[in-house]
């Protein structure tokens, strides 16, 4: 996969042309992952969407592959990245699908560059920040700098997982283990800088700029993102297409992939390129 040498980094993307049937004049899905989490976070996804379009999904600063690592991060470098590597490839259109942070920075790149995308699927994301979520990532921070990383995975996934996940003990082992082998995980240092980036996204992008459809989703045991934050913001902005996902909580693509490609690919059917 291809690194780009774009804005003093060597950023990573894994890139995944259409299957050759798959000629149906859809823009690029461009997928940005979350906090703490890299290309391999859409695994469940991957596969089913590269046969219907183009799949373009990098490392954001900080994570996987893109080096160097870490290095200064905020909302706005990673929107600077996103559109070089678009410039850098030629593509003038992408739809995007975020997850969480990557949500976020989706819904600032609808704002910022609204006539670089034709949709906008944002999962488990408003589009800013909230100062809560922000305290309890320094917490985890500060956490991880003081327990072992086995303890540090298991609370997390608190956040991530479902209840039912945990009344399975093999469940959380497998988690672990392979949370412990992944090559790419993030250390503790670029995890730092993350976290300090999660201020730059307080500020609400201007939503007066979007130019696109959007469509939002979340999991119904989402603790991070409630079903009630996305049907408040809803109310406030109807034109926005929301679902709740059943039987997911933040970790939504990995606890239910069939429910979520449903709507993903229900949203991209009405992308003409």
């Amino acid at each position: 996969m291809p690194l780009l040498d774009i804005n003093g980094i060597s950023l990573h993307l894994e890139h995944h042309p259409a299957a050759p049937s798959a000629a149906n004049g859809r823009a690029p899905l461009l997928m940005l992952a979350g906090m703490a989490s890299d290309s391999a976070s859409w695994q469940p996804l991957i596969d089913t969407l590269r046969q219907q379009q183009t799949l373009l999904i990098p490392d954001n600063r900080c994570t996987g592959r893109t080096r160097p690592n870490p290095v200064s991060c905020s909302r706005e470098a990673m929107l600077d990245d996103i559109l070089a590597m678009l410039d850098e490839l030629g593509i003038d259109k992408v739809n995007v699908l975020g997850h969480s942070m990557g949500g976020m920075l989706g819904w600032a790149l609808a704002c910022r560059a609204p006539e670089r995308v034709s949709q906008l699927i944002s999962a488990a994301a408003l589009p800013h920040v909230l100062p809560a979520r922000i305290a309890l990532f320094r917490s985890l921070l500060a956490l991880r700098s003081e327990t072992n990383e086995s303890h540090w995975f298991s609370l997390l996934y608190q956040f991530l997982f479902k209840p039912e996940f945990f009344e399975h003990p093999e469940n959380v082992q497998m988690a672990l283990a392979s949370s412990l082998a992944y090559p790419h995980k993030q250390n503790l240092a670029a995890f730092s800088q993350q976290v300090d980036a999660l201020e730059s996204f307080l500020p609400q992008p201007p939503l007066s700029q979007l130019r696109c459809p959007v469509t939002m989703l979340t999991g119904s045991h989402d603790v991070l993102m409630t079903p009630q934050m996305q049907a408040d913001f809803q109310r406030e902005h109807p034109a926005i297409t929301a679902h709740v996902v059943d039987g997911a909580a933040h970790a939504l693509h990995w606890e239910q992939p069939d429910r979520v490609l449903a709507i993903v690919e229900e949203s991209l059917s009405r992308d003409l390129g």
